[in-house]
């Protein structure tokens, strides 16, 4: 007989709002880089560009992990973590480059727009805005702790479904207007450019010594497929430091179709709900703050009996109106071959429960808890199958974990 799995269960829901205040809010100002700063980015530069050129390994010392959402702008939402061995790094300075990939081979068109920028000596290379935040109103707005601080949505998907075509194409203007805007006040997008290129300047630091140092950045990039290099030094020493290199291939699917689709299954160790949205330049560090909750991502994918797993995720492209989404976890065990061990009630959820759609658009956030306690020792892997009755679309997606015994 199988065991029941007591579950928490919380709604994180909320509509990609495609707002001209979003789209117009300025990106963080930069500080002008000092000689050492320049310097060491120019270091960073010359060892990505080795490594890319080499195809070298990654260095051991850092790993690396990433989820994929979708954001505003045919762009998707990259947050990621890097984490390096105790003591590797304190005053830090990282490089992150983004080059395409086409019928599985790496670009070798395009070039470095901040290479360009150091050489002529600028004072200040603009930011990409997509790199800083995901917008005010776009992600999460109900914590853990309790049920979702939703006002209803019925009236809402109400007037969503009198939308006639015409109030459909003037979104759709203005939406056009102001990507026009931005992209006047910003770089455009150029093809031979690497589509994505940053540096950042920070102390890497740990909650006590000896553990493991991590810091957490995001990307911006159009759906495909991309090979990613991060490079750090510690630029305090920069005569008698070398840069270290990681390395990783990342694909951002197209979510921006008819086709329901899922996320990437963030495993969280807990959701913090805020007083209020961070402000830009502390967003920037703070990639995994959606809005006004902060979740904070598992550092690994071991648990113990005496924790709970929450899992976060995007839902998108569902029907709406007359929404009628139901969401299935099933848990397998992976010891010795796959096989079910336990799944939970099913989540329904209504017009009630999601945001008001878009005119072209609808995606919404889900949580859900499952307390490990009745789970044996072993490896498992968590099975999300989304099914949407109004398109009749089901997706899936599975995450791997670990259980292991006692406190930690």
């Amino acid at each position: 007989m199988r065991r029941r799995v007591l579950v928490g269960v919380v709604l994180l829901a909320t509509a990609l709002v495609h707002s001209t205040d979003l789209l117009d809010a300025a990106p963080p100002k930069r500080k002008l880089l000092g000689p050492s700063e320049r310097e060491a980015v120019l270091e960073l530069l010359k060892a990505v560009d080795l490594a890319q050129a080499s195809d070298g390994n990654s260095d051991s010392a850092l790993s690396w992990a990433h989820h994929v959402l979708k954001s505003a702008n045919y762009t998707g939402y990259v947050p990621f973590t890097v984490t390096a061995a105790p003591g590797a790094f304190k005053s830090t300075a990282m490089y992150v480059r983004a080059v395409s990939r086409h019928d599985g081979m790496r670009s070798s068109s395009e070039h470095s727009y901040l290479r360009e920028w150091l050489v002529n000596n600028r004072d200040v290379m603009p930011r990409q805005p997509e790199t800083v935040y995901v917008g005010i109103n776009e992600m999460p707005v109900a914590g853990i702790a309790g049920a979702s601080v939703r006002q209803a949505t019925a009236a809402a998907a109400a007037a969503s479904a009198m939308l006639t075509m015409q109030q459909k194409d003037l979104e759709k203007q203005q939406r056009a207007s102001a990507e026009a805007k931005r992209k006047a006040e910003t770089r455009e997008l150029d093809p031979l450019l690497f589509p994505f290129e940053e540096y950042f300047f920070f102390d890497m630091g740990a909650a006590r010594s000896g553990d493991s140092r991590m810091v957490e950045r995001a990307l911006a990039l159009p759906p495909g497929e991309y090979d990613v290099y991060v490079g750090l030094i510690d630029r305090g020493h920069l005569k008698t430091s070398n840069p270290s290199v990681i390395h990783r291939t990342i694909t951002v699917p197209d979510f921006w179709s008819d086709q329901l689709a899922l996320s990437s299954l963030i495993l969280a160790r807990d959701i913090h709900p805020l007083k209020a949205p961070l402000a830009a330049p502390l967003q920037v560090e703070h990639p995994y703050t959606f809005g006004a909750v902060e979740v904070i991502p598992a550092t690994s994918a071991s648990f113990t009996t005496d924790e709970a797993l929450t899992v976060v995720f995007q839902v998108c492209n569902y029907g709406a109106p007359d929404s009628d989404l139901t969401a299935n976890y099933t848990f397998y065990r992976l010891d010795g071959g796959r096989r079910l061990f336990n799944r939970t009630d099913a989540q329904q959820f209504s017009d009630a429960d999601l945001p008001p759609a878009g005119a072209w658009e609808s995606q919404a956030f889900v949580s859900q808890t499952v307390p490990l306690q009745p789970f044996p020792v072993g490896q498992y892997e968590l099975e999300v199958l989304v099914r949407d009755r109004l398109t009749r679309g089901t997706v899936k997606a599975t995450v791997a974990f670990t259980v292991g015994s006692g406190l930690r």
